[in-house]
């Protein structure tokens, strides 16, 4: 099945590292329901974020690219830290999950059945997403452009984004001057609000991850019967 062999690929890897030598076997005494439940949602976390990467939904599942990424990271650390073990032995629990749901009698059933107490366990460990207003994601396109930029130069990625950061640009200073503003005063509102995203990704309190970025996808298509 196309989505839980995605799976096995991601929980085996990220933010549970392999190691080439067999571990001892290990001590799993202080491993808890609790635990076990964290890393099965870890789990159910990698099937859908592989998923919605291909563009694709599935049903009753939050946008999990950077929410999931997240717990998968910190339940792994929570679970070697509270149970005692190491990294190979969460990752041989997370296989095992893997395992579970691959040999379910109905393994989409499995996993959607898995939706709900999942997110209700992402969203007390992980905060949601913030919707970003028209300002913030013309701010998020022109930053993911400056780094994309630095990186690959003019890059397809980086003129698609040149594109986005541009049309939202246009349209959130056109709002500022239509409610008031200079020409001036947009662009300093404007250049404010990059600044703040880009000091709070610095101080580790998300910047851009804590947007959900989608949505800017959804304000800078074109209005009916208009055109770029």
């Amino acid at each position: 099945m196309r989505i839980l062999a995605a799976l096995a690929l991601l929980a085996l890897s990220s933010a549970v590292t392999a190691q080439t030598s067999a571990p001892p076997v290990p001590d799993l005494s202080r491993l808890s329901e609790d635990h076990r439940a964290a890393l099965r949602c870890a789990a159910a976390f990698a099937i859908v974020a592989t998923v919605q990467s291909g563009g694709e939904s599935l049903a009753g599942w939050p946008p999990l690219s950077v929410r999931g990424k997240r717990f998968f990271a910190d339940a792994g650390v929570a679970v070697m830290r509270e149970a005692g073990i190491d990294r190979a032995a969460v990752r041989d629990l997370i296989a095992g999950e893997v395992r579970a749901l691959q040999t379910a009698a109905e393994p989409d059933a499995a996993l959607a059945a898995l939706a709900k107490p999942c997110t209700v366990r992402l969203d007390a460990a992980v905060s949601p997403l913030v919707t970003p207003g028209l300002r913030q994601c013309a701010a998020i396109m022109t930053l993911a452009y400056d780094e994309i930029y630095a990186r690959e130069g003019l890059s397809a990625a980086a003129r698609d984004l040149k594109t986005l950061a541009s049309v939202l640009s246009a349209r959130e200073r056109e709002a500022l001057i239509a409610a008031g503003k200079t020409g001036g005063e947009a662009d300093r509102a404007m250049a404010e609000t990059r600044e703040a995203i880009a000091a709070e990704a610095g101080d580790g309190k998300g910047g851009i991850d804590k947007y959900e970025v989608a949505h800017c996808y959804t304000l800078a298509k074109p209005d009916e019967k208009t055109h770029y």
